[in-house]
């Protein structure tokens, strides 16, 4: 009994003038501060064994400056003053920073910790999960490199390797990163985390996958709280068939819309077709995209591209996926047998029609339509018929003099392979076509005709046949006896020199003068 007492008295002896030193070893200038020992329930030491290191059992409590470390066991090393601390082990530093393990290796000078096996990092709600953490204190920063996984409320991050700033609440995630939210994936190269702002910053190669979409960027963040994102660098957006590109893209979550800047391309890779320019958005539901600032929209066909230009450009999907575009103001458009020029025009997928407004002016090879409104009918991309409602007129170039000219209120007009086919004209019909010798290849006469409707046949874009449904008032005047006034009909115009004769021609628009 007496020899157990000795004993006890003895250990606490050696423990209080253990912590005397370390406090007048702590307060000399110059020194790192020793670590303290402030509990155990038991304390060996043996320097008859050769082993300078004392051991501490039960319940073990150190401080070093701020930091408190508890564990179940630990050799306390003076020389290095250096901690091996075993199971359940815990650092805590401050009233947010607290680091969970089973073994732990500290070294008080250089104000290091290496925790190792089932390590929780938690800082304020947020949780990092690993088998190995170094943490220096110099800097609070976290090191892990084995693989970690960190909670925050909804957030889940995955990567290899990276660090935690503790005081700026920066996770920095390194090699196959991966964000997994409830509603969204990211899959990055680089990634930093803020737990306070929830805002995942890119630093490389990036894709922000959904159910319903797929975001794609090299450099940008996403705020995670706010479900918005900021992205650059090859930044893009895919929504079912339809994707989003630009410069810079930004992407709104909540309420489904992309914004681009510069450089921006909307695609349908249904449709084939592509709309660029330097601003647009998309809304994902209901689909509605537009595009402004050097607008160009381009439908493949069989190797040969429909090429259309205009100030503004509206893109929308009905419920039943048929597309409708709307192009205002300066409208052009370029295909190899076909040009086009008006104020606006109007498509739609369902019926495949376009519609011209405001002085619309449509070319095919020699062939010069115009009218108050023109409506053309599209079969498989190809142009099929077309009417031409007010004011219609369609003029055929046969050389540098003469022209070919039908004019009525209304007139329809139909395409096959490529060539005008057959023309029905309808109320206060007037014809001006010239008579060939087709043996010298001469104009010998001209033939201006009157009637309320008609239909001209023609082949090869000549005419071949006319037919009237009443009777007609006309005349033949040969070529000799013509006045200059004969050969135009009233508000005859040639527009050629304004027609877009390349793809890089729609983009110069040039004014027509008005007929006054």
């Amino acid at each position: 009994m007496l020899e157990n007492l000795s004993k006890i008295v003895c250990l606490g002896f050696c423990f209080l003038l253990f912590a005397l030193l370390s406090f007048a070893q702590n307060n000399e200038s110059g020194k790192p501060r020793v670590v303290e020992i402030l509990r155990a329930n038991s304390l060996e030491y043996n320097e008859a064994s050769g082993v300078k290191a004392k051991r501490l059992l039960g319940d073990v409590v150190f401080r070093h400056e701020e930091a408190y470390m508890f564990c179940d066991s630990a050799w306390f090393f003076d020389e290095s003053n250096t901690i091996q601390a075993y199971n359940n082990v815990r650092i805590k530093q401050g009233d947010s920073v607290l680091i969970i393990g089973k073994y732990l290796e500290y070294d008080g000078n250089s104000k290091i910790a290496k925790m190792r096996d089932s390590v929780i990092l938690k800082h304020n709600k947020s949780f990092l999960i690993t088998d190995s953490l170094d943490y220096d204190r110099n800097i609070d920063v976290a090191y892990y490199f084995e693989g970690g996984k960190i909670y925050d409320e909804d957030n889940r991050l995955f990567s290899r390797r990276g660090y935690y700033h503790t005081k700026e609440k920066d996770y920095y995630a390194v090699d196959t990163v991966l964000l997994k939210n409830p509603q969204y994936d990211i899959f990055s190269d680089t990634l930093k985390y803020n737990t306070d702002s929830r805002i995942a910053y890119f630093f490389g190669p990036t894709n922000i996958v959904a159910d319903s979409n797929h975001l794609y960027c090299e450099l940008g963040y996403y705020d995670t709280s706010e479900d918005k994102a900021s992205l650059s660098d090859n930044a893009w957006l895919r929504s079912s068939s339809n994707y989003l590109y630009g410069d810079s893209l930004f992407y709104d979550r909540k309420i489904r819309f992309g914004e681009a800047f510069m450089n921006v391309s909307v695609v349908d890779t249904v449709e084939n077709m592509y709309a660029k320019g330097n601003y647009g958005y998309y809304y994902e539901q209901p689909q509605n995209a537009m595009l402004t600032d050097n607008t160009e929209v381009i439908y493949i066909s069989d190797g040969d591209s429909i090429f259309m230009h205009a100030d503004t450009v509206y893109i929308s999907v009905d419920s039943l996926d048929y597309k409708l575009m709307r192009a205002f103001y300066k409208v052009q458009v370029f295909k190899s047998d076909m040009q086009a020029r008006c104020d606006s025009l109007v498509f739609y997928s369902f019926d495949s029609i376009a519609h011209m407004f405001y002085s619309p002016v449509l070319w095919s090879d020699n062939n010069q339509i115009t009218a108050d409104h023109i409506e053309m009918y599209f079969l498989d991309k190809k142009p099929n018929k077309f009417f031409l409602n007010g004011n219609a007129f369609a003029i055929e170039q046969y050389d540098s003099l003469h022209y070919n000219q039908l004019k009525s209120r209304k007139m329809s007009g139909y395409i096959v392979e490529k060539k005008l086919r057959k023309i029905d004209l309808h109320n206060d019909c007037q014809t001006i076509y010239f008579i060939v010798d087709e043996e010298v290849d001469e104009i010998v006469a001209i033939n201006k005709v009157l009637s309320s409707n008609m239909t001209i046949w023609l082949k090869n874009n000549k005419i071949e046949n006319v037919w009237f449904y009443d009777k007609p008032d006309g005349e033949t005047i040969p070529i000799e006896q013509l006045s200059k006034e004969q050969i135009f009909l009233k508000d005859f115009r040639f527009l050629d020199e304004y027609r877009p004769k390349s793809r890089d021609d729609i983009f110069i628009w040039k004014e027509i003068p008005s007929k006054d």
